[in-house]
């Protein structure tokens, strides 16, 4: 039996759509080093940022909840007017209300903090940029709002935190994102039913290579980063 929740999204997507953004969040899904799976009734999110759109494939054919909740974030008009409040250099993350890095979302009807059982894909992995997930603190089942997109691969994060989605379009916004910009608004620009355009229209650069350094002998070096697992700051 579908909830009330569920209802209102097939609803919702089952209307004729006006695509008002680039129609290029509908290509075929190969997220750059990424290959995550996706079928072509899921639905694109175009958010609207400060550095320019970023459309995203909502993977609410895998993972139903997590998909789910965040449609329906974006059809209350939830993220517009929040921030970006972390920059790493695997991921950027926002979607707390005002740009509060402890923010969640109360839902208006009941007053109460909503929460998440966290629901994980195993096809999914943080194999690549444009990888989108929920954040979290250090209780799994807490992702309430904030979701977080990688840069590069972040494998260590698999089986932490739920993916649910992945960058189509708008690669260049994320590497360019600075902590405190914002999203303007964000919104449904396609229910996955319309035909994708050829894969030529969309444009994509790859994410800047790594400084380098001079090691012994004049050679050049990469710096080694430290990967360690998120802070308990909502992710």
């Amino acid at each position: 039996m579908q909830t009330k929740n569920q209802l209102g999204i097939s609803a919702f997507l089952s209307r004729p759509l006006q695509l008002t953004m680039l129609v290029s969040a509908l290509v075929s899904v190969s997220f750059f080093q990424t290959a995550l799976p996706a079928l072509a009734s899921d639905p694109v999110v175009c958010l609207n940022t400060t550095k320019g759109p970023i459309y995203i494939r909502i993977f609410i054919s895998m993972v139903p909840n997590t998909a789910g909740a965040f449609l329906d974030l974006v059809q209350r008009g939830f993220y517009s007017g929040s921030a970006f409040h972390r920059v790493e250099d695997f991921c950027i993350q926002g979607g707390g209300p005002g740009g509060n890095p402890n923010g969640v979302f109360v839902h208006p009807e009941s007053g109460q903090v909503r929460r998440l059982r966290l629901e994980i894909n195993r096809n999914l992995s943080h194999g690549g940029a444009g990888v989108v997930a929920m954040a979290r603190t250090q209780d799994r089942n807490s992702a309430s709002c904030q979701f977080y997109i990688t840069k590069k691969q972040s494998r260590f994060l698999d089986g932490n935190y739920a993916i649910f989605g992945g960058v189509v379009g708008g690669m260049n916004t994320v590497y360019s994102i600075q902590r405190g910009d914002g999203i303007i608004s964000a919104e449904i620009v396609s229910s996955g039913q319309e035909a994708p355009p050829p894969p030529q229209q969309v444009e994509e650069t790859a994410a800047p290579p790594p400084p380098t350094r001079r090691g012994r002998g004049g050679r050049n070096t990469v710096p080694q980063v430290q990967q360690s697992k998120p802070a308990d700051s909502g992710f």
